[in-house]
This record gives structure tokens, C-alpha cells and sequence, in this order.
């Protein structure tokens, strides 16, 4: 049970080392727990680590895992408990870099990270479907499609397709893949070639509009990757 407790806020220029540092200070105070701001992995110059992109890595600006040793190793050896200000809703989201957020994006209520995020599915009434409304734009949809501000890209080492409006990356759900492919190879009239013929056999095989699965999705975007 903490007793007494000391804030610290870490920052780039004020990481796990230079905090291990001050340990024999706390000690001094009569510290029970260190109370530290949030430490995983924010998005790059975060200045608060609130914007977490990444639950699974301890932040790189702080000093990563070799950096978390040290202050680790003080703490115990003082005494000293850790408290972590964690905020689950505090995430970075937008972008390109917060897997779980992308993943939402994707697979929308699908997702098993969708309840990781306060999203009302219902909240556009003209959608037969369930949707996200992502305040991103500039102008109006219409005017930014015709401008060329959204665009559709592949990522040949992911093997997976997404609309991306500037810096914000919107990826596309596997499943619309097979009428992607079909449009790119006969946009392409590259039906006649190896890969245009993979291509469109590998559109055949998911050409219902209810696979993949999320479990099977990563085979499809491997496949796809794998032809030259």
C-alpha cells in the first residue's frame, strides 16, 4: 500500500536513466512509490506519453527496455514500488502508427481491440451498416477524391491495401481485396502475364464477400506478398 508518493513526468530529454538517478533522493524523502507519468510506447515526440500508439513496448524516447533495467534496478534495490499512470482511453489514434486503432479501421466492430475504443457503430443513420465517422478531411469527400488527397496504395512487403488521406492511413478490409485485384490487373490488362494470372486466381479463391476471416486474413495478405 503506497504511503507517500512522488510524480515524476519523463520525457525524451528526461528518461528511465536520469529518473534511476534521483531514486537515492526519494529515498532520503521517505518515499514509498514512485508515481511515473505513462511509459509505453507514445507516438514519437510526445511530450506527455498519453498518445500511446503501442501497449506492447516500453517508449524508445524513454530509453526502452535497457533503459526501464536500470530504473527497475533502483527502485528495487531502494525499495521503492512503481505506480504507472495509465489511462486505457489515452491512445494516439489517426495516423499511421497505433495497431490497435488501424486494426478498428479494418475490421471495424470485428476488430478484438474494437472495445478498446468508445465508438457509437450506429451513429451514421444512412448506413446500412455499422461505420465510424473520422473527421479528417479538409473539404468536402467529393472534392478531396477529385483533388487526388486520397489515395489508394499496396504495401508489397504487408501485402495489403489502404486509403491514406495525407499522413492518416485508412486500411482496407480483406475482404474487398478480390474486387480490388480484379480492377488493378484489368486496369492493367496484365491478364496474360504470371503475375496477373495469380493475382486473379488468388481473387477467385476469395471471391465471397464474407471471407476471409480476421484469423485467416494474414494467410491472404502472405499470398499476396508473395507474388512478384
Amino acid at each position: 500500500v503506497p504511503i507517500a508518493t512522488y510524480r515524476l513526468q519523463l520525457t525524451k530529454e528526461f528518461g528511465f536513466v536520469a529518473a534511476a538517478a534521483l531514486v537515492p533522493y526519494l529515498k532520503q524523502l521517505g518515499i514509498s512509490h514512485l508515481y511515473a507519468s505513462p511509459f509505453l510506447q507514445a507516438r514519437p515526440g510526445s511530450t506527455h506519453g498519453y498518445d500511446i500508439v503501442d501497449h506492447n513496448r516500453l517508449s524508445d524516447d524513454l530509453g526502452g527496455e535497457a533503459g526501464f533495467a536500470i530504473l527497475s534496478d533502483a527502485l528495487r534495490d531502494a525499495g521503492i514500488g512503481l505506480i504507472l499512470d495509465f489511462v486505457p482511453n489515452h491512445m494516439g489514434v489517426g495516423h499511421a502508427d497505433n495497431a490497435w486503432w488501424l486494426d478498428v479501421l479494418e475490421w471495424g466492430e470485428k476488430s478484438p481491440h474494437a472495445a478498446s475504443f468508445d465508438i457509437d457503430w450506429h451513429g451514421l443513420p444512412y448506413r446500412a451498416q455499422p461505420g465510424v465517422l473520422l473527421p479528417i478531411l479538409g473539404r468536402p469527400y467529393g472534392d478531396a477524391l477529385q483533388a487526388g488527397e486520397i489515395t489508394l496504395k499496396y504495401d508489397a512487403d504487408a501485402g495489403s491495401f489502404a486509403a491514406w488521406y495525407f499522413d492518416n492511413k485508412l486500411p482496407i478490409n480483406p475482404r474487398r481485396y478480390a474486387e480490388i485485384i480484379r480492377t488493378i490487373v484489368g486496369a492493367a490488362t496484365a491478364h496474360d502475364t504470371t503475375a496477373g494470372q495469380a493475382l486473379i486466381g488468388l481473387a477467385h479463391e476469395h471471391r465471397d464477400p464474407r471471407e476471409p476471416s480476421y484469423d485467416a486474413a494474414p494467410a491472404l495478405k502472405q499470398r499476396l506478398a508473395a507474388i512478384p
